[in-house]
This record gives structure tokens, sequence and C-alpha cells, in this order.
């Protein structure tokens, strides 16, 4: 219950029924080989069984109104089946919503009396530990394009279909958080956050756009009340689409978006060399509220504020890349980037000798995330070399055995792809260990069967 109001969803790839016959299959675990769903058969034959007993029990043969309204529930559920099996989606690599995970009316209320640090530490806590609601899980799909070297290219990446929330279907909150908190995530779910184009390419490719709701500037637009306030007038918005627009439904214009840009550490204003940088919340005509703006620090975080996570490993015209490796570059950055590469594209203190200019990211050995991931049995890691290098590829479990070796041998320079087979393993996640000469990369893979 949010704002005194219980909500009743409706849920994409969710297994939320409240009557078996408008629900004909739901999805009891979704992967992203090749991002399909299986077909939950139990809950298809209960629904064929429940429809039998009805027709059984029932005084009167069904006329053709009700068989038609039966049939577009058949179709609609097929239809809904085939959106997930075509569309390209992914998942955020966490665990299942523990059963006594509190809901959002019980978060707000545990951290509103709490300073920003051990509120940002809780919900970190909350998230980690898969507290999120199940249609955030999946990741959608969005494709930028730009002219690069005469040529159009473009980048598929994958975002969640609304701003960070925290507890369930029923009952979650959008929650406002720092950048600090906001990278912290990304970093432990491998993701990034989206620049100023990336926002407005989400923006337009939205099925739902709703119309911004501010609240009147105070000194209290930075407190829990507020967000909680803020999020009651975006959920009186949001229901009313349900039936059209489940959750799960790519949705824009709720929240200004917390972005990755050169003025995290270029253009800084007077007293804020640490800023969090913002943009966004379109209105319906497409104009942002918000320009792109620097001026608040890293501590900062008011009810406006959203958090849209992209996952790192994309598509870059159909061979997989990442999304911070396209930024750093000086042609290809802008696909993702209307400011030109950031060759540090995240919040956080440069590394030494590093510097906040523009121009092309420091090219290297690098290995890529793991597609797909989750993934069951098999997945591909894709790795790349500047110069001949002796390569080990290891996947360890999380106690640090060594589970699997998939190259340990010397390499020409180029890219390289590798399959991993997981077939003897056991459901977890799994960490693969790459180096190359001196270079040294770890990313973890999630094996969900």
């Amino acid at each position: 219950m949010i704002g005194g109001k219980s909500r009743e969803v409706c849920v994409y790839g969710d297994a939320l029924i409240r009557d078996p016959l408008q629900a004909i299959f739901s999805i009891e675990t979704y992967e992203r080989h090749r991002l399909t769903f299986r077909i939950h058969t139990r809950i298809l034959k209960k629904a064929i069984k429940t429809e039998t007993e009805l027709q059984h029990q029932s005084a009167e043969p069904p006329n053709d109104a009700s068989a038609t309204r039966r049939m577009q529930g058949v179709l609609i559920s097929l239809a809904a089946f085939l959106f997930w099996n075509s569309s390209l989606a992914q998942t955020l690599p966490l665990p299942p919503r523990p059963a006594n995970a509190p809901s959002g009316d019980q978060i707000v209320q545990d951290i509103s009396s709490l300073s920003r640090e051990n509120r940002e530490d809780s919900l970190f806590r909350q998230i980690m530990s898969g507290n999120i609601p199940d249609f955030m899980r999946v990741l959608v799909a969005v494709t930028s394009t730009a002219s690069v070297g005469g040529s159009q290219r473009s980048v598929t990446y994958f975002v969640t279909a609304d701003y960070l929330a925290v507890g369930s279907n029923e009952d979650y909150i959008l929650t406002p958080m720092t950048p600090l908190l906001a990278q912290r995530l990304a970093d432990a779910l491998q993701c990034t956050l989206p620049t100023r184009k990336m926002v407005n390419d989400i923006y337009a490719a939205a099925p739902l756009k709703l119309a911004p709701a501010p609240i009147a500037p105070s000194a209290e637009m930075i407190t829990v009340p507020v967000f909680a306030r803020h999020d009651s007038m975006v959920w009186a918005q949001r229901s009313p689409q349900l039936a059209t627009f489940p959750l799960g439904t790519l949705i824009g214009g709720t929240k200004k978006d917390v972005v990755i840009s050169n003025k995290i550490r270029n253009e800084l204003k007077a007293g804020v060399l640490k800023p969090v940088v913002i943009y966004g919340w379109h209105q319906l005509n497409g104009v942002p509220i918000q320009p792109l703006y620097n001026g608040h620090g890293e501590t900062y975080a008011d009810y406006s504020h959203g958090i849209r996570l992209v996952q790192e490993a994309a598509h870059l015209s159909g061979s997989p890349t990442e999304v911070s490796a396209i930024l750093k570059d000086g042609a290809l950055s802008a696909i993702l980037s209307d400011e030109g590469p950031i060759p540090y594209p995240r919040y956080g203190d440069l590394p030494t000798g590093m510097t906040g200019g523009s121009g092309g990211g420091p090219r290297g050995s690098m290995v890529f995330q793991n597609y797909p991931n989750p993934f069951n049995p098999t997945t591909v890691v894709s790795y790349q070399l500047p110069v001949a290098s002796t390569v080990r590829l290891a996947v360890y479990d999380l106690l640090g055995r060594e589970v699997a070796v998939l190259v340990n041998e010397k390499k020409s320079p180029g890219t390289y792809e590798v399959k991993f087979d997981a077939a003897g393993l056991a459901s977890a996640v799994y960490l693969y260990r790459f180096m190359a000469g001196e270079f040294v990369q770890t990313k973890t893979l999630l094996l969900v069967r």
C-alpha cells in the first residue's frame, strides 16, 4: 500500500493471477538466452482445467459474447508471450525477492528518520537482497543511432522499465538517491547510468509517457516524506494506465535522470567540485523541464531525481560491446553521447594519472560482460587484445574454486569470443577472471536454471 492505496496491478511476465482465464500463461523463469522465456505449463494446464470446470458448472452453454471474450483473453496472453519472446529483454543479476522483505510503505517508515548515509546504506542492502518489484528485474531494449564516419551505426542497450524502486509489484516506492549510491548499485549490478542523449532516446522509445508532476520547491524536498508524496502522485497517473500499459512497460516523464556527463568533472559551478548531473523530466511535448545541470553536490537528491539503470552489456551493430567502452571511443561515442567522448563515464574519483577532459579513451586489453546473462546453460564471453598476449580466462565459484578454464594460450591481436557451457554446474553467481600479460579483469556471471 502506497499513500493509503493498495496497488492492484497487471504485470508483464509475472505470475500474479487474479483469474486464470485472464492469464493463460505466466513466466516462471526468465532467461537471457536470446531473450527467450519459458511458458509456465502448469499454469496453462490450470487455466484450461478451470475453463473446463466453469463450463461444466455453468447452467447455460457459453454464448458467442462469452466465447469471444475468452478468445480475446487467449490472444492477449499469446501477444504478451510473443512480446517477451521477441523483445531483447535482459534481467538484473539479483536474487529473488525474500518472502519477508518489507513493502514500500514499510521501507518509507524505516528510513524516514535516518541520516542520508544510513538511509542509502539501507536502500543498498534492500536492493541487493532482491527487494525490488519483479517487473523491474526485466530490462527493456533501446536502440540509439548516429552517423559515424559517414555510416549509420547503432547500439542496442538494456534499461530498467521505470526508475529504480524498492518493494513489491503491489507496494513499491520510486527511490531518489544520490549519484554515490546510484554508482555503487550500478557497479554491483554490472550497469551504468544514461547520458543526456540516451535519456532522450529512452523517452522517445517509451510507449507510456506521463506528464511531469512537480512539487513546489522547499527545504523538505530532500526528505523521505516528500519522496513518498511524489511517488503517490506518480502512481495516481500510472494506475489508470495499467490495463493498456502493464507494469514492465517502458515509461518516461515521471522523474529527472541522474546522468553520466563530462560535466561531472568539467564546467564546474563555484563551490561544487563534485556534482550530481541531472537532466530530463520530459513534458508531453517532448521538451525536458530540466536542462543538463551540475549545480548540486554529489550528496544531493530530491524527490524529482530518478535512477534509470543501463546494463553495461550492449550490442554495437550486432556485436557485443559495453556502454562505457562506446562512451570512451572518440568516434563511436556519438551514438550514445551528444557531448563527445566521455573518458571516465562514472561518478567517483578519477584513477591516478587520468584527467577529466574530453578525448578518446584508453585503448587496450579488455573483457566484455558475458551475453546472455543470466544464462542457462551456455553464454559467450568476448575479449579484445591490442597486442599478442598470453591469455588465461577462467571461471570460479564464490569460494574461489576454479570450475572451468576457457582460454589458456597465446593469442594474436584481435577480438575473440569463447563459449562457456555450465551444464554441470548449479545455479549460482560465478566469477570469470581474464588475464592478458599484466592486465587482469574480473566480472560476474549468473547461472539460473
